[in-house]
């Protein structure tokens, strides 16, 4: 029977696993992430050919690929795979199998839940409540409707928050490079026709080096003052830096961040950043992202718009079936071009 190791496992995923059997397949799963387990606990492995990662592992060391010999699949559980060097993956002939679609609602529903809680003061509301402390009137917010939304990408979570926005009666303006035509009427040509004309922009795109630092100084610019800003996608998408400063200037008037530039430095203790401390960006983004978490008007979370149930038991089943079809013989959802 082969080995198939599973890395970054939870309680939920352990119940999946053990009634999800496949035939042939015996399933290896640990707790730590690729990177953080010791080269001893995996050495009996060394000749498996399939290994499985979730979301929150951090960038994966082609070392500790090398490590598998034979590997011929890694199953990613995620949409997002830019944790996972490709062009390495090419070299060696790797398959990088994605969960292309498990949570447009999960995730849209989560920016709006953001969204609402900046224009409505719900945190500091609440806060305000525990320590005894109200003073009504710092509380005031505004109402949503009739505010014009940029929403920077269309795939499924984006055509979700375009779907949310209308219920609750907001203007929509929409970028794509690949437009879908049933969107059409929302379309606008240029980005900075959102930069200058939106209340609010929302974030759905990949990390790519064409989408690096996407909204900078020279966007922040561009925008109305007091705009609101929401990234559930990926947080290389924002230049921190500019952002600290827009912040600082009032040009943003709030932010919602479930993702953060280097944010593996906040939220994985085992993180080597040896190779990066004379990296005079990586050390910068590391002290603004401290900084950001010190805005009232900043709701910063750990990673977590896509953590719903839901949206966990199809990531798990999704991984399966491309697993189980990559066994049939057939290579579905891979992201290695």
């Amino acid at each position: 029977m082969k080995n198939i190791v599973f890395f970054d496992v939870d309680e939920i995923f352990k119940q999946f696993a053990e009634s999800h059997p496949i035939e042939g397949l015996n399933f290896v799963l640990f707790e730590e992430s690729l990177n953080g387990i010791s080269t001893k606990k995996i050495e009996a492995y060394r000749d498996c050919e399939i290994i499985s990662l979730f979301v929150h592992s951090e960038t994966v060391d082609n070392a500790r690929l090398d490590l598998f010999p034979n590997l011929k699949v890694i199953a990613t559980r995620s949409t997002g795979f830019n944790h996972i060097d490709l062009d390495y993956c090419k070299k060696r002939g790797i398959v990088v199998l994605n969960v292309p679609r498990y949570g447009e609602a999960t995730v849209a529903e989560f920016a709006f839940g953001m969204l609402l809680a900046l224009s409505r003061k719900i945190i500091q509301g609440r806060n305000a409540m525990a320590h005894n402390h109200i003073e009504i009137e710092k509380y005031m917010g505004f109402d949503l409707l009739g505010k014009t939304i940029g929403i920077i990408g269309t795939g499924s979570i984006g055509r979700h928050m375009i779907k949310i926005a209308q219920g609750f009666g907001m203007k929509i303006l929409a970028y794509d490079p690949y437009q879908n035509p049933e969107l059409k009427d929302f379309y606008v040509s240029d980005l900075s026709e959102i930069y200058k004309n939106a209340d609010i922009i929302s974030l759905h795109v990949p990390s790519t080096p064409q989408n690096f630092h996407l909204i900078n100084k020279e966007a922040f610019d561009m925008m109305k003052r007091g705009v609101i800003i929401v990234n559930t996608a990926r947080g290389d998408l924002i230049d921190t830096q500019a952002l600290y400063w827009a912040l600082r200037q009032g040009i943003v008037g709030g932010a919602g961040l479930d993702v953060l530039e280097n944010e593996d430095f906040l939220l994985h203790d085992e993180v080597d950043t040896s190779g990066r401390v004379n990296d005079t960006d990586f050390l910068l983004d590391s002290a603004m992202n401290l900084k950001l978490l010190q805005f009232k008007n900043v709701i910063a979370t750990p990673h977590i718009a896509f953590n719903s149930i839901d949206a966990i038991n199809r990531i798990n089943q999704t991984t399966f079936d491309n697993i189980k079809s990559y066994l049939d013989g057939v290579i579905v959802n891979n992201v290695v071009k």
